[in-house]
């Protein structure tokens, strides 16, 4: 049998790569479908304004990589994390409440008739270092612990930890864990497996970047770049703690040090990014920082 020629692909977990592929409204429904308990499968959805504003007057804004309406009224919320944060779950919360709220209508006679509010959060990093939990997804929800009943399901989370993945692809179980399967090794591998079914083959196309048009391959290259220099900044700044042997350079590195060094880094990034054309919301929504904050530096 003819090997299938290694191709170019997609980095899926840089801010140009991640919405190529979930920007695709086919290609995100059957993803959602394969893990998100909606009741009835996902027919449709709407892709939505993904920045919300605080309701107070400092400006401030909440940036979401992906925020959408589903055919049955619920909103998901979807985001890429590379970067390994404290009270990343609290956060998470924090963003399931505002888009809660802010469907909130001024006068007496609304009853709070407010629609679901789905987070789906993919991680580069081990939220939960249980020994006993190997589970790449792990679901929140607000239960009863002496029923095991939920209470509500206006609010719900779904925490993808991508490094406790570690099936072959002869190993998968099910649809999710084929997702999971090709976005990890994907760009490695210079293909896409399961390409029997027919969303994967739709994976391949979008993710070849053979297919990219000479404006797509810049902008896909730009942001590709910004993620390895991170990526590279933030392992050369871990082993530099660790030769140091300070205790905090060894548990987070000199990239979670000195308030001052990560502003100065940090400014130096955002300085190159526009260089290469990127716009503000572009680096706010790429790095994961306050438009305000880029707009300061």
């Amino acid at each position: 049998m003819e090997k299938e020629e290694k191709a170019v692909m997609l980095n899926p977990f840089c801010d140009e790569g991640f919405k190529r592929i979930f920007g695709d409204k086919i290609l995100l429904m059957d993803f959602l479908n394969s893990f998100v308990d909606t009741e009835a499968p996902i027919v449709d959805l709407t892709y939505e304004n993904k920045e919300l504003v605080s309701e107070e007057n400092d400006r401030r804004s909440i940036i979401f990589d992906l925020f959408c309406k589903l055919d049955n009224g619920k909103h998901v919320i979807i985001e890429m994390q590379n970067k390994r944060q404290d009270y990343f779950v609290e956060r998470a919360l924090f963003y399931l409440s505002r888009a809660i709220t802010m469907q909130g209508e001024k006068g007496e006679e609304w009853e709070y008739g407010i629609n679901a509010v789905i987070g789906v959060f993919i991680t580069h990093f081990n939220l939960f270092d249980n020994k006993d939990n190997k589970d790449v997804l792990c679901e929140m929800r607000l239960m009863d612990p002496k029923t095991n009943k939920t209470i509500s399901d206006k609010i719900r989370g779904y925490f993808i930890q991508l490094p406790k993945f570690k099936k072959s692809n002869n190993g998968c179980a099910d649809h999710f864990e084929e997702w999971i399967y090709n976005l990890k090794n994907m760009e490695r591998m210079g293909n896409i497996e399961f390409k029997d079914k027919e969303v994967f083959k739709r994976l391949w196309d979008l993710s070849n970047c053979s297919m990219l048009s000479f404006e797509e391959r810049n902008k896909y290259e730009r942001s590709l770049k910004a993620y390895r220099d991170y990526v590279n900044q933030i392992n050369y700044a871990k082993k530099e703690g660790i030769a140091e042997g300070r205790a905090e350079g060894r548990a987070e590195g000199r990239a979670e040090g000195k308030a001052e060094g990560i502003a100065e880094e940090r400014s130096k990034t955002i300085t190159l990014l526009r260089k290469g054309g990127m716009s503000d919301e572009e680096i706010s929504s790429l790095l994961k920082i306050d438009i305000e904050e880029v707009k300061s530096l």
